[in-house]
């Protein structure tokens, strides 16, 4: 009888490690939805851009971006939504291209010369941009919405 059942306790331990790198290489769910709405338009010339990051790497750097959103500026609000993020934290940035030109203006000692924000709140400093974690919002499966009311 102790034979058997060090065979099955066996048996049970080679088919968990056969299941356990499945379960460890498995990716997360991707079924979370943000929905971000920027505000704070003073005019409805142009574009708005939505930029989002996962990480503190690169975050504020267009290349570095997860994703990135455009739309036509309208008459005080835009809306964008992000879908299929798995869970975890994201910072975001928006501007108002007025001009279109696909840059974000600045005056030559480098402050915006076109609406700017961050998630979170988050704002620009004397060394430049916010971090990360100054702007991260946590995504949850479901769907979460956030506002970002841009800065002249």
């Amino acid at each position: 009888m102790p034979q058997r059942r060090t065979v099955r306790l066996v048996l049970a331990g080679l088919l968990a490690a056969a299941a356990a790198p499945a379960a460890l290489s498995a990716e997360p769910p991707a079924d979370g939805k943000l929905t971000v709405v920027v505000e704070n338009l003073r005019s409805d010339r142009g574009l708005v851009w939505v930029a989002l990051w996962k990480d503190a790497k690169g975050f504020t750097k267009s290349k570095a971006a997860l994703a990135k959103l455009q739309a036509p500026a309208g008459n005080g609000a835009v809306s964008f939504t992000f879908a299929e993020l798995t869970a975890g934290r994201y910072a975001l940035a928006t501007y108002h291209d007025e001009n279109a030109n696909g840059e974000m203006d600045q005056s030559w000692i480098g402050w915006p010369k076109e609406g700017l924000g961050f998630s979170n709140g988050a704002w620009i400093g004397l060394l430049g941009a916010p971090s990360f974690k100054a702007a991260a919002v946590e995504v949850k499966a479901g769907a979460k919405s956030i506002v970002i009311p841009l800065r002249y």
